[in-house]
Order: structure tokens, then C-alpha cells, then sequence
């Protein structure tokens, strides 16, 4: 009996740890044309709001010293908000991150301080347009500071859940298409849709550890149809 309490504690205490240093959700918005100014060498600051709940109170005010310190590694006009539940505290976190290709990214974050981007890349077909969420350095650097404050919090990627919403703004159909995602709570190995304009697709990547992505990081691939 004592050795399967230990193993609850255990259990317990991995799930807060793990609450408090992975984003809960990541909402990401995401403009069809956009994909496309961004494929042709533009920078496009893409919405993106993250929620982080921990199970515990906040007492010494670790939250607040943490989104100082998040402040200096964000986009300027970024908002965080702070709330109190039945179960812990939650930060939530509105704020933007580049859309563009590798090498005008790279040149963007030598001026501009990011934990996240949006890379677009032509997939070896050439028929599609990927979009990949993936950090950069600056966030390591980011759950480094927060663990000095409190090993408890951190920042790592991905989320538990993250959610691509694809908006269409193109006059031409867009198809969109996403691997081992679900889409309005149903499970799909892979998912296809397409947009006219002003149609849209919420696609939800999860990121626990017995999913792909938890491994690799979430993309979703555009194409005219």
C-alpha cells in the first residue's frame, strides 16, 4: 500500500511539474494569403494566444515575476492575464510570431526577440506550402530564467493541445491537409478539407507523450486546389 501511494504522489506531483513548463493550448490563427506574402519573402506577425495552468496557488507570486521576465522574449504589444480557479492559477498570454521562410526569419530574430515562428517551406513536391510551429533558442533561454525563479515553472513546446485555425481569404479554393490531428474532438490519421473564402478549419495537434508530436513539431500544408 505504501508503494502505490508513492507511485500516486509520483504521478501527481509529474503531472503538475509537467502543467506548469507546457502551454495547456496554443491557439494559432492562421490567414491563407498570408502563407502565400510570406512564401514570396515578407515577415507576417501571426496571432497566437497560449494558456498555462498550474494546480497550485500562487502565493509567493511566481506567476507575476514570471511574465516580467516572459515580457523581455515576446512580441511589445503582447497582453497577459491572470486568473484564480478551483484547481491552481492560469496565465494567459496573447501575443504574435513571425510567419516567413528560413532565411527571412533568421534575419528578422537578429533584431527581433521570439520564442516561436511559423516557417514556411515548398514540401519536395512542390505542391504544397508547409506551415511548421516549432521554437527557436530564445526559448530555451526563457524556461532556463523561469526555472531559476521556481523549478516548478519553465517554458517548453509543444502544448498539451495546439490549435491551428485556418482561415481562407483566397478567391480561389484552398485545400488544407494535416496529419494524425483531430478536428472537432474526432481523430483523423489524415485530414483534408477544402476552403472556399471565408471558410475555415480548426485542426487540434496534441502533444502528450504518446502522441507523433510530442517528437516532431506541428505543421499543417496548404495548396490551391
Amino acid at each position: 500500500m505504501k508503494f502505490n501511494l508513492k507511485v500516486y504522489i509520483s504521478l501527481f506531483l509529474g503531472i503538475i511539474f509537467l502543467s506548469a513548463c507546457t502551454p495547456s493550448v496554443v491557439d494559432i490563427s492562421l490567414y491563407t494569403t498570408d502563407v502565400e506574402v510570406a512564401l514570396e519573402g515578407e515577415i507576417v506577425e501571426v496571432p497566437v494566444r497560449a494558456s498555462f495552468t498550474t494546480y497550485s496557488d500562487d502565493d509567493d507570486g511566481d506567476l507575476e515575476k514570471a511574465t516580467i521576465i516572459a515580457e523581455k522574449y515576446l512580441s511589445p504589444d503582447s497582453v497577459f492575464s491572470q486568473s484564480t480557479g478551483d484547481w491552481g492559477e492560469t496565465l494567459v498570454i496573447e501575443t504574435t510570431i513571425p510567419l516567413g521562410t528560413l532565411d527571412n526569419l533568421n534575419s528578422y530574430l537578429e533584431s527581433n526577440t521570439r520564442i516561436a515562428v511559423l516557417l514556411v517551406e515548398v514540401d519536395e513536391s512542390g505542391n504544397w506550402i508547409d506551415v511548421t510551429f516549432r521554437p527557436i533558442d530564445f526559448a530555451s533561454a526563457l524556461n532556463s530564467e523561469l526555472s531559476d525563479i521556481n523549478f516548478m515553472l519553465g517554458f517548453e513546446l509543444p502544448a498539451a493541445d495546439t490549435n491551428f485555425r485556418v482561415i481562407s481569404d483566397n478567391k480561389n479554393e484552398i485545400a488544407v491537409y494535416a496529419t494524425a490531428v483531430f478536428v472537432s474532438q474526432k481523430p483523423y490519421l489524415y485530414f483534408e478539407k477544402i476552403l472556399k473564402k471565408r471558410d475555415e478549419a480548426e485542426i487540434v495537434f496534441k502533444g502528450s507523450s504518446d502522441s507523433v508530436y510530442s517528437e516532431i513539431y506541428p505543421f499543417i500544408s496548404i495548396a490551391p486546389n
